[in-house]
């Protein structure tokens, strides 16, 4: 044994802080991206955004001394978005065209919500303190449907124990109380009590009577849609029957929804999609692709100078390089995906889902030359503006199914076949699923039952004897 020295040449995959930043921002979607960009802007002093008075940042020459020599090429001032001309029968893809003016905020007035709504009714109810703040707690208690979730024993002990808290009296009062305002059926514990306080009010009529009698003492027959029997158990006709039924229907078993005020998600385009002289245009969404460059009288500044001289602006320079040079990658990825997914599903944009090919994301990493986890991040959360509407880049995507022919359907055409089937089938003879089957075998398409069940349940379309019995109602 002895102690020698050695060279030894390895390949080995290294993740800088750049290419972190890079794979973070190409996975981000347009509201991440636009809080990102903001709070870099906010803490870098070196970053700036062009704005649409000023296209292009002053160059050297006019308004500052020019940058150091030793500074790289491209590492300077402007680093504006790519501009990639795809000309083609298809497809044209361009970037965005001009500079981005901050974009204001969205803002959405929505109405009162539930709670502020029942609490205004609180207050010109006029109760004593103690009663308003019991009123209070099961107002807060309500989920967003209205019903109250939580028993009236638990809400009790929660406002202290048996000697301080409120009487169970008490709490049945201002629950009444609470139950007689507006929406109608609000502060209900169960949906028989929610359909009997939406009813109660109403005028008394036969239809009222009996649709009383059905919500109080026959509700799982009703739901279990047993007609026949509840006709023979209660004595009375099919008409009477039905005239209770649709006064039933005609209530609302989720009264809290028309007031919930929830949040509100909003669906930003990162890329739009057009068609002009009979080609289809994509260019990236000015209001999501925010254009930067580092200021280039800061920059020579620091270019003349020793740098560690200026350690934390120094840092900011080379952040504020990376966060250029790593959103211009973003948008030359993003702008492919997308010109690659037009391409392909052109048929889809403009003769609708029957027309959808089969694709998968190995098939455009492999046509761009891209690792299959780069398309899966650029088409995350990634919504692109097309004359069907704004649909999320997944959408685009879909498994194949084999044809006759040899060739292939995308899952997403089979869905959509599956959906014109059944609109097209008689309401009083409805298609089963090997009926189903059976027609898409003779189109040449070869599909199993199981997967025409699976297909029908996930559009959420009832199976034959159901939509039979919705028909005959």
């Amino acid at each position: 044994m002895k102690a020698s020295l050695s060279l030894r040449q390895t390949h080995r995959l290294s993740m800088t802080p750049e290419l972190r930043q890079a794979l973070g921002l190409l996975q981000m979607s347009a509201l991440e991206l636009r809080d990102t960009v903001r709070e870099a802007l906010e803490h870098n002093l070196l970053l700036e955004k062009i704005d649409d008075s000023n296209d292009a940042p002053p160059t050297p020459g006019e308004d500052g001394p020019p940058p150091d020599a030793d500074s790289r090429p491209g590492d300077g001032a402007a680093e504006e978005w790519p501009v990639a001309e795809w000309d083609s029968t298809e497809v044209i893809l361009t970037g965005g065209d001009g500079g981005e003016a901050d974009a204001p905020e969205p803002e959405t007035q929505p109405g009162a919500g539930l709670r502020e709504h029942l609490l205004l009714q609180l207050d010109l109810a006029h109760l004593n303190a103690r009663d308003t703040a019991i009123g209070t707690l099961l107002i807060d208690s309500l989920n967003d449907d209205g019903y109250l979730a939580e028993s009236l024993d638990e809400l009790r002990l929660a406002c202290g124990d048996n000697d301080s808290g409120p009487e169970p009296e008490e709490m049945e009062a201002v629950l009444h109380r609470l139950q007689s305002f507006d929406p109608t059926g609000v502060g209900a514990r169960d949906l028989r009590e929610c359909l009997d306080l939406q009813l109660r009010p109403l005028p008394a009529t036969p239809a009222r009577e009996l649709a009383l009698t059905l919500v109080n003492e026959h509700l799982q027959e009703l739901a279990a849609h047993a007609h026949v029997q509840l006709c023979r158990t209660l004595e009375v006709s099919a008409a009477e029957l039905e005239t209770a039924i649709a006064l039933i229907q005609s209530l609302n078993p989720r009264p809290g929804t028309a007031l919930a005020a929830g949040a509100v998600d909003f669906v930003i385009p990162d890329v739009l999609a057009s068609r002009r002289d009979g080609r289809w245009v994509v260019e990236l969404n000015p209001e999501t692709a925010p254009r930067l460059h580092v200021n280039t009288l800061y920059a020579a500044a620091l270019g003349r100078r020793h740098r560690e001289q200026h350690g934390d602006l120094g840092r900011q320079l080379q952040e504020a390089r990376w966060l250029v040079r790593s959103l211009k990658m973003r948008n030359e990825t993003l702008l492919r995906v997308a010109q690659c997914l037009v391409r392909h599903q052109a048929h889809f944009l403009s003769e609708g889902e029957e027309a959808m090919r089969p694709l998968m994301l190995k098939n455009v990493a492999a046509e761009l030359g891209l690792h299959e986890s780069t398309i899966s991040r650029v088409v995350a959360n990634k919504y692109l503006a097309t004359p069907r509407g704004t649909l999320a880049f997944r959408h685009f995507f879909s498994n194949e199914l084999s044809t006759d022919d040899g060739g292939a359907r995308s899952a997403t055409a089979i869905r959509a076949l599956i959906r014109k089937l059944v609109a097209q089938e008689d309401p009083h003879r409805p298609l089963s699923d090997d009926r189903i089957t059976r027609e898409l075998v003779s189109r040449g398409i070869r599909v199993a039952r199981r997967t025409v069940a699976k297909y029908r349940e996930s559009m959420t379309i009832p199976p034959a004897h159901e939509r039979k019995r919705l028909a005959t109602r």
